[in-house]
């Protein structure tokens, strides 16, 4: 007896073969680019790392003590006023950009001051192209806005541009 039966064929192996070939290159046109990006994008981030830690490494200034009350002199008057400090490049970096962070005694308790009311005055602001070498120091006059009469300066926070997280601060 001979039974009768549904014969199914498959493709045969070679189509099969070329066919998950093509699949195989498909996906690697669709996600190459994005591999290839991702690959770059985390080695330049290790990169730009790695070069950061190095100028931080070389970053080092303070206050110049024997200037004004350790280092920072200031005159405010009203609403406004002034605030000069003195700082010493004692490392082997190029600064520049600096930048200040006042912090005010209020009679409701402290108040951090910075940019924008916080100007360095052009004068004494240190650029890329004219930095604070290393052995020199330099005396950075910044313009101070919307502080009140009854506030009292306590503390004076340096920042750089070229590695923020070395930034020294001084108490008044």
């Amino acid at each position: 007896m001979k039974r009768k039966g549904i014969h199914m064929k498959g493709i045969s192996p070679l189509i099969a073969t070329v066919l998950l070939m093509g699949i195989t290159i498909l996906m690697a046109v669709a996600i190459g680019p994005w591999a290839m990006k991702l690959a770059t994008d985390a080695s330049q981030g290790a990169t730009n790392s790695a070069n950061q830690d190095m100028l931080c490494r070389s970053t080092a200034y303070g206050f110049d003590s024997d200037y004004g009350n350790s280092g920072i002199s200031w005159n405010f008057n009203g609403t406004n006023g002034t605030v000069t400090v003195k700082i010493i490049n004692t490392g082997s970096q190029n600064l520049y950009n600096f930048s200040l962070e006042l912090t005010m005694q209020t009679p409701t308790g402290t108040r951090l001051i910075v940019y924008p009311e916080i100007n360095i005055t052009s004068e004494t602001q240190r650029t890329l192209t004219n930095p604070l070498k290393p052995g020199y120091d330099w005396i950075i006059e910044a313009e101070v806005e919307s502080i009140n009469d009854t506030w009292s300066l306590t503390k004076v926070k340096v920042i750089n541009e070229v590695c923020p997280r070395i930034s020294p601060s001084a108490d008044v």
